[in-house]
């Protein structure tokens, strides 16, 4: 509802009498073109609404309910659009649902989610909230590049004999990437204070590649081992990297020119598995 203020006095007790809205307090006329005027907006209060929904939306997020997630969350945003919970986690649910075809595109959408994300909760006033949202954030954000990790590289492990399995699989794993990258980031633009938080992920992060060091570009996985290491023993000297982990069958890969043919892929289980 809206309701008219009377500029005399501040009253809202206007009613209308032969044509004119007349002040019931200080007896000021109004026409009706001058009351429109003075009409003044009133917000409405969604918060209990809102909170409804956040309540059904951790209720699916507990049940491990990807779709319902989605949706509550999906409705808390169009109700309180800077709720950063919200913010996250209807990307992420929506990303939860994604078929390996879609893991690359899956991968990025919660990447370039968690800057905007990162954004909202910095302009949180309370510090243990915020430390909590933070931390919300960055194990649901390596939770699901794990599980998009894994999709990837188990789908290859069961079609890796057909051709080009290796480079879709590769790509994948390269886009998951970018969760890590994105939570550093992230952490440098807008909680510079939280170095421990910003180590921890640095570390998780060169793990990641020395897991996977195998579905990376060499020159890249050098350097960006090299960088992540660097930056990490400024502030933990006692730090001891990983060993990257490539996997290569190198002499194979150069006498049939490719590390993705089924020639190396059978070499390479034969190496593996006995």
């Amino acid at each position: 509802m809206k309701a008219m203020v009377c500029e005399m006095c501040g009253s809202q007790d206007l009613v209308k009498q032969d044509g004119m809205f007349v002040c019931q307090n200080c007896g000021t006329k109004y026409s009706v073109e001058e009351a429109k005027k003075l009409l003044g907006t009133v917000k409405v209060d969604k918060t209990e609404e809102t909170e409804k929904l956040l309540v059904l939306a951790r209720r699916a997020r507990e049940d491990n309910n990807s779709e319902n997630a989605e949706k509550y969350y999906g409705l808390v945003l169009q109700e309180d659009p800077d709720n950063w919970e919200a913010a996250f986690f209807q990307v992420y649910y929506q990303s939860m649902q994604c078929k390996i075809m879609n893991i690359s595109s899956a991968a990025y959408s919660v990447a370039n989610n968690i800057d905007s994300t990162m954004k909202l909760i910095s302009g949180m006033q309370d510090t243990d909230e915020k430390n909590r949202a933070l931390d919300t954030v960055i194990s649901y954000a390596q939770l699901i590049a794990s599980m998009l990790a894994s999709g990837a590289i188990n789908h290859y492990t069961q079609h890796s004999s057909v051709n080009g399995a290796f480079g879709e699989c590769s790509n994948r794993v390269v886009a998951v990437k970018s969760i890590y990258e994105m939570l550093e980031n992230s952490l440098k633009k807008y909680c510079t204070s939280n170095t421990s938080r910003l180590v921890a992920v640095q570390k998780a992060e060169n793990s990641f590649l020395s897991k996977n060091g195998k579905f990376f570009n060499t020159n890249y996985l050098t350097t960006e081992t090299a960088r992540l290491t660097n930056e990490i023993k400024d502030k933990d000297t006692s730090y001891t990297p990983p060993t990257v982990q490539t996997g290569g069958c190198y002499v194979a890969t150069a006498v049939y020119g490719s590390y993705d043919c089924p020639e190396v892929w059978t070499l390479r289980r034969f190496r593996d598995n006995t």
